[in-house]
């Protein structure tokens, strides 16, 4: 009787083991007949017994089962679920022969699901999902082409980009992530990506940022020469020059533009602010910095310009303002100057000499004030950076009148500055 008793026991083991096994099958047959929730409650039935759940086939048959239902509805957690599923099975057994014909496949749907879902949140500026799901895709294909099964997943350059550029936006509420977005930035340079000149414009900020002088140049040049008709980069390049003090560079590359573009007024005029500004160096803080050896022929150049550009446009009120400012600015200078001298040297030839130049300069700068408010009061409502520049307008016009002793003119600005506010 006990050797009967133990045979039927050991029968009846042997009947769970392989009513089990058919859990899988039928797992597999459910999905090959569509019906997903079927094969779901299967598999998940084999993967609670203690003589299947271990097994290989089994996990293999679950991602099956995940995979086709996160194809199906577009699922990242079903994928991630599936990818589990499929990294247990080739961890325990990497030579299923079926997972050598048809995981490389698999995999790249998985792959694409996730990935997809990041596309999806980039386009609605979901910045850390994106981030996120571009990320695990990224692992997914790091997994698989890190087994040498049959095939690969071919890297994705625009994938590539966009988790950098993901990445990116999304480090503006979490810095952490500022090193990621370089690194697959400058890995979709590296990779040749074509898709997007924004690439080269984001990485170049985001040297810049970094305080990398070196690279922040030279992305700028790749991004010149990979869109030579793209103007972004020249500005780029300009802006370098001008923030690491390399005056020679930039005013070879601004002398360069405006010879190309002699009848452009936009460029003539940026040239001579750019020029002007060159001349007159500030600091963060707006104070004035030590003016260059070269302060004359600067600001002769910058003169020159502004009056270029009013050939072209006479009315316009920032090139009229910009000007009048150079002059007024240079009488500032003189004024202080002036009133460096001690109480002795006030009536001495140097001082009546500081004086004229003063009172010269003034009288210059004053039509093209009065030109610049007569053209920015005429275009009424104005945009943030116009209505500053024309406060500073009258503020300018206001001294030049109250020097003059123009007290109606004085209060008649006074009014517009009232108005302003």
């Amino acid at each position: 009787m006990k050797k009967l008793l133990v045979s039927f026991l050991f029968c009846s083991a042997g009947l769970a083991a392989v009513a089990q096994k058919g859990k899988v099958n039928s797992a597999e047959d459910a999905l090959k007949n569509q019906d997903l929730a079927k094969a779901k409650a299967d598999i998940d039935e084999a993967l609670q017994n203690e003589k299947t759940k271990d097994d290989a086939k089994t996990w293999y048959v679950k991602g099956k089962v995940m995979e086709a239902m996160a194809t199906k509805d577009k699922s990242v957690p079903e994928a991630l679920e599936a990818f589990d599923a499929y990294q247990k099975a080739l961890d325990k057994n990497a030579k299923m022969p079926e997972a050598l014909l048809e995981i490389n496949q698999r995999m790249f749907n998985l792959y694409a699901t996730v990935g997809n879902a990041g596309y999806a949140n980039l386009n609605d500026q979901k910045w850390d999902s994106a981030y996120q799901h571009f990320h695990k895709a990224f692992e997914i294909a790091r997994y698989y082409n890190g087994k040498n099964l049959s095939g690969s997943i071919p890297t994705d350059t625009s994938m590539t980009f966009y988790l950098g550029y993901a990445a990116q936006q999304a480090s503006q509420k979490d810095a952490t992530l500022k090193d990621t977005a370089l690194t697959y930035l400058q890995k979709a340079v590296d990779l040749q990506f074509k898709g997007e000149p924004a690439l080269y414009v984001i990485l170049a900020q985001a040297y810049e940022e970094k305080g990398d002088n070196a690279n922040w140049l030279k992305t700028i040049e790749e991004g010149k020469k990979a869109y030579p008709k793209d103007k972004r980069f020249n500005d780029m390049e300009m802006i370098y020059y001008s923030k690491t003090g390399k005056t020679a560079e930039l005013m070879t590359m601004l002398e360069k533009k405006v010879q190309e573009n002699p009848n452009d007024f936009q460029t003539q005029l940026d040239y001579a602010i750019r020029v002007d500004n060159m001349a007159n160096p500030r600091d963060e803080k707006g104070e004035d910095q030590p003016k260059p050896a070269n302060y004359d022929e600067l600001m002769s150049k910058a003169e020159a310009g502004y009056k270029k550009a009013l050939e072209l446009n006479a009315a316009d009120p920032t090139a009229n303002f910009q000007l009048g400012a150079l002059f007024f600015n240079r009488a500032v200078g003189f004024n202080k100057e002036l009133n460096g001298l001690s109480s002795k040297e006030q009536s001495s030839p140097k001082a009546k000499e500081l004086q004229a130049k003063v009172e010269e300069l003034m009288n210059t700068a004053l039509p093209y004030f009065e030109k610049a408010d007569a053209s920015f009061a005429a275009k009424g409502n104005l945009e943030a950076g116009d209505k500053q520049t024309y406060e500073s307008c009258l503020y300018a016009l206001q001294k030049i009148y109250a020097i003059k002793n123009q007290t109606a003119k004085v209060e008649e600005v006074k009014k517009k500055l009232d108005g302003l506010k």
